[in-house]
């Protein structure tokens, strides 16, 4: 039996996050079911709701496997990558335009409060691809109001061809070493031309100089992003689930 701290859960709003610190044998002695269910898990038994739990696959292997013990199955499992830059360099091979560029005529900047209507319906059509499991209900003030706080912050570009605003890319999140790439978004009828390339790029020559890591979360499933960052230079971290779980009728 495991005689040491070995797991942390950490629940938020619905969420959980497991944090597990196993030895392979003991990992696998949980997932035979020698171990009793820990202490941490007596917040789901008085009745709070559990909407999602996310973390390390590994981690998430063994967390699914307590709450299947419980009768909880995920209704929805997401698959991602864990990708990581630790310093910026130069894109391996040419890009079209002497600094990177998908075409000659295309612009990446900050945008400015001005470009807020044009770029609410990029922010919109991405949470709800990206964001928003299947049935959630999605937010439109609550869409505008994070995107109004996200150009106000400066920790977004946007791409713009012909003075139309393409497509875009945002820090997610920030800590002392690192920040999360996220919110990369291209309308449809510009995929496939080198724009997320030429923004992710200009994202990570605009922070390089704050001597930062840089990671980011790409779906399994999506190709042409897993390319993009390939070409980049972003290398697999590790794997990544979300799984969602139904809390009403």
């Amino acid at each position: 039996m495991i005689r040491r701290p070995a797991g942390l859960l950490l629940y938020s709003r619905g969420i959980l996050f497991p944090v597990f610190h196993l030895s392979p044998s003991d990992a696998a002695e949980f997932l035979a079911g020698g171990i009793p269910l820990p202490p941490f898990f007596s917040p789901l038994q008085s009745g709070r709701p559990l909407h999602a739990a996310q973390g390390p696959a590994d981690d998430m292997d063994l967390l699914e496997t307590a709450l299947d013990r419980r009768g909880l199955f995920a209704s929805l499992r997401w698959e991602y990558e864990l990708r990581g830059l630790d310093l910026y360099q130069p894109l391996q091979g040419k890009a079209p335009g002497d600094d990177d560029r998908a075409a000659p005529d295309l612009v990446i900047r900050r945008p400015e409060t001005e470009d807020l209507d044009a770029l609410y319906p990029l922010q919109m059509d991405y949470e709800r691809e990206e964001v928003l499991p299947p049935g959630a209900e999605f937010n439109p003030a609550a869409c505008r109001a994070g995107l109004e706080y996200l150009i106000k912050t400066g920790m977004i570009l946007i791409a713009c061809l012909k003075d139309q605003v393409v497509g875009k890319i945002n820090i997610n999140a920030q800590s002392f070493t690192r920040f999360q790439i996220g919110g990369v978004y291209v309308l449809p009828g510009f995929r496939g031309q080198g724009i997320a390339r030429a923004m992710t790029a200009a994202l990570i020559r605009l922070l390089a100089p704050r001597k930062k890591r840089f990671t980011l979360f790409v779906k399994k499933t999506n190709i042409p992003a897993r390319r993009v960052y390939d070409y980049v230079g972003f290398s697999k971290i590790a794997d990544y689930r979300i799984n969602y779980y139904r809390t009403g009728p």
